[in-house]
This record gives structure tokens, C-alpha cells and sequence, in this order.
């Protein structure tokens, strides 16, 4: 690999990346970088609201979302567009995965996942992930019957989100592993790796 110049994914500059691929005025600026991005909770489309564009808000809030339970080398809660299965697992190197809760819009789905968040990591451990670590000890079908019976205790409206689904999605990858240490490595300041 060779570091050859910065490519924002917004404007295509070659400013140094600030955060999520886009350089610091994209990152401030875009809709596709808004704070709801990371935080879905923070969405407001379905309210009519606008945080940066409410067009592109609305296209990408106002659709299915899921909050799933994952074993990416451990137990954590996620949030997804329906349209995003299996590839946001797949980004996350989750062994596998399960639909917890299904809500028609983004914001519903950060409240759950908020809620479970006291509970679980929304965090991959990324090491564990390049090294293909599986925690073999975690039953997705009874995480998921324990996690769904908690979070109703916690707010009844969440009831009617709950997924019936039981599927335990399995994702297999051709990895192989890495006997060598994992360190994260920043290109720009190596010439060549």
C-alpha cells in the first residue's frame, strides 16, 4: 500500500480527512456527515425538521430501520436501514446476527438502541475483528429474548417494535489468522507499507 494523496468523499480535495472520509468543512457541512449519522437518535426527518437537508433527511431517516444484537467477537446492539442487511454486519465482522426490533423511522430505532446502550457496547473491537476472534459462548436467540424482555420494562411503547423473528443470521469469512501484531497505521505518514 502507498499513501498517494487525501480524497474527501464529499468535495474529492485533497484536504487532509477529518472524520468518516470527509474533510473538516465537508464533515461540518454535508448531510450525509450529520450528527444523526452516528447518533441516531438525534433525527428529526420525521418531524420535518431539518438538521442540514431535509430532502436527503427524509430519504434516508424515513425508511425501515433495525436495532439488531451482534457477536462481533463479543455481545453488542446495533442500528441499521433494513436495506443495509447483511452488509452493516458485514462491516462490523459480525460472526453473526439477529433483528431485535423493526421501526418505520431512524430516530425510534437510536431511542431503543440508547436504552440498550446502558447495557451493551455499540462498539466493535476492532483488533478482535481483524483477528477473527469469536466469542463462541454467546446464544444470540436467548441474548435476544433477555435483551427484548428488559427494554420493555423500560419503556412499554417499545413492545410493539419487537422483532418475532428469530433468525440467527451466520456470516463466515475467509480470513485467515494474522500471527503478527494489530496496530492501526496512518499511510500518510509511512511512504509504503
Amino acid at each position: 500500500l502507498k499513501f498517494l494523496k487525501y480524497s474527501c468523499m464529499n468535495c474529492q480535495s485533497n484536504k487532509e480527512i477529518y472524520r468518516q472520509g470527509f474533510c473538516k468543512s465537508c464533515f461540518f457541512e454535508t448531510p450525509s456527515a450529520g450528527d444523526w449519522i452516528m447518533r441516531p437518535e438525534l433525527s428529526t426527518a420525521h418531524l420535518g425538521k431539518e438538521d442540514r437537508d431535509l430532502a436527503y433527511e427524509k430519504s434516508v431517516q424515513l425508511q425501515p430501520h433495525i436495532v439488531y444484537l451482534a457477536n462481533s467477537g463479543g455481545l453488542k446492539v446495533g442500528v441499521t436501514r433494513v436495506d443495509q442487511i447483511p452488509t452493516r454486519w458485514i462491516d462490523q465482522g459480525a460472526d453473526e446476527a439477529i433483528i431485535l426490533a423493526w421501526t418505520p423511522y431512524r430516530q425510534l430505532a437510536g431511542q431503543i438502541e440508547v436504552v440498550l446502550k446502558n447495557q451493551l457496547s455499540d462498539k466493535t473491537n476492532w483488533r478482535a475483528m481483524l483477528k477473527n476472534v469469536k466469542d463462541l459462548s454467546v446464544n444470540l436467540k436467548a441474548e435476544k429474548n433477555r435483551y427484548a424482555s428488559w427494554l420493555v420494562d423500560q419503556n412499554q411503547e417499545f413492545e410493539h417494535y419487537i422483532a418475532e423473528d428469530d433468525t440467527v443470521h451466520v456470516l463466515n469469512y475467509p480470513a485467515t489468522i494474522l500471527s503478527q501484531p494489530i496496530q492501526s497505521v496512518k499511510l500518510e505518514k509511512q511512504a509504503r507499507l
